[in-house]
């Protein structure tokens, strides 16, 4: 829901950032490459130091830079079918990174794959709909979209870590993966029911 709702308003807040590198000739699909190549260091950097904390806000801020590719191709006219196909096929790798890192690190392999699968349908739901009938991105304002699910997780993390509450025995971010992992299993099936319906009524004309 936050990506759906507030891209927008993060496009406009690159814009001058986006322009400026545009103007240096830069191509749009170097820096989707290169953020995915920072985002996998970043994650190799953590397995061998364990540290949370940096971890944590390197992400972050590499997370915040993830629309910089499309504002950039938007800014110089090079906006193209692969660019965005590129662009998340790469999402999908640091996703995957992110939680074999962490689950490295805490331990917690059960959960983290089971929130990972779930991440992963929910990708897959709307890009297999696609493939049978016309869909709009902005026809998929779900529960667990990717900007959630990553800000819960790296919060959840953080939380885990730094803060000493552990509920049942539990510390909080395992509290984080396993209600992570029942919502992100029930927008998967969020988007079937939708892509149902849009196949239904889509096909039928």
């Amino acid at each position: 829901m936050l990506t759906t709702r507030y891209k927008r308003v993060f496009n406009r807040l690159l814009e001058p950032l986006a322009a400026a590198v545009a103007a240096s000739g830069v191509h749009p699909s170097a820096i989707t490459l290169a953020g995915a190549l920072l985002s996998s260091l970043i994650c190799a950097i953590f397995v061998r130091t364990q540290a949370v904390g940096p971890f944590c806000a390197a992400i972050l801020l590499a997370g915040c830079l993830d629309g910089l590719d499309g504002a950039v191709a938007r800014a110089g006219g090079k906006v193209t079918p692969f660019g965005g196909y590129l662009d998340a096929m790469c999402d999908r790798y640091v996703e995957v990174v992110v939680a074999i890192s962490v689950a490295f690190v805490t331990g917690y392999w059960l959960l983290t794959m089971a929130v990972l699968t779930g991440s992963l349908l929910v990708s897959y739901a709307k890009a297999r709909a696609a493939m049978e009938v016309a869909v709009s991105n902005q026809e998929w304002p779900d529960l667990m979209e990717r900007a959630e699910r990553g800000v819960l997780f790296i919060a959840g993390l953080a939380a885990g870590t730094f803060l000493p509450w552990r509920p049942l025995g539990r510390d909080l971010f395992w509290w984080t993966l396993a209600g992570l992992a029942v919502l992100v299993h029930l927008t998967a099936i969020q988007r079937l029911l939708r892509a149902r319906r849009f196949i239904q009524e889509r096909s039928a004309h």
